[in-house]
């Protein structure tokens, strides 16, 4: 066995000394050295300060950051997401008609549609797009077509 030391442990004491050397230092020692090296330490320290501010505040808002994504993500599904429901304001309010006044729709159709006073296009559109997204407008229509 030799007593030869490795280049890792050489390094080790090397690092464990310049960190020894460190410790023993003034501030203003300190100091010298940035400002020899080129570096102005006030600023450097704002530097310093201003990126840790930003990881503990990057670390404390992960949930919040987390959740903005996927809400973002949902956003981005629904927008690009394909309704299987008619193109046409006619076609839609024709199929809306026709749900509204079967009876296995009615835990479906909310009191606001119920009376069917005037709803917009939109408010249709809205409506049969709801019903697509749980599932319900399939349903109901296979329902009323097993009823014939």
């Amino acid at each position: 066995m030799s007593d030869q030391r490795t280049d890792e442990e050489k390094l080790d004491a090397l690092i464990d000394f310049l960190g020894d050397s460190i410790f023993e230092a003034s501030d203003e020692e300190i100091r010298e050295e940035f400002r020899m090296s080129g570096v102005d330490p006030d600023t450097e320290a704002v530097r310093l300060k201003r990126m840790m501010l930003n990881a503990v505040k990057a670390f404390r808002q992960r949930a919040i950051t987390t959740s903005r994504e996927a809400y973002d993500d949902r956003i981005t599904h629904l927008e690009t997401k394909h309704y299987s429901i008619p193109n046409t304001p006619e076609e839609r309010r024709k199929l809306f008609s026709f749900i509204s006044q079967q009876p296995q729709s009615a835990p479906y159709v909310t009191a606001q549609y119920r009376d069917l006073k005037d709803p917009t296009d939109n408010d249709i559109e809205s409506y049969l797009k709801d019903l697509d997204d749980l599932g319900l407008l399939d349903k109901l229509l296979h329902d009323s077509s097993d009823e014939k």
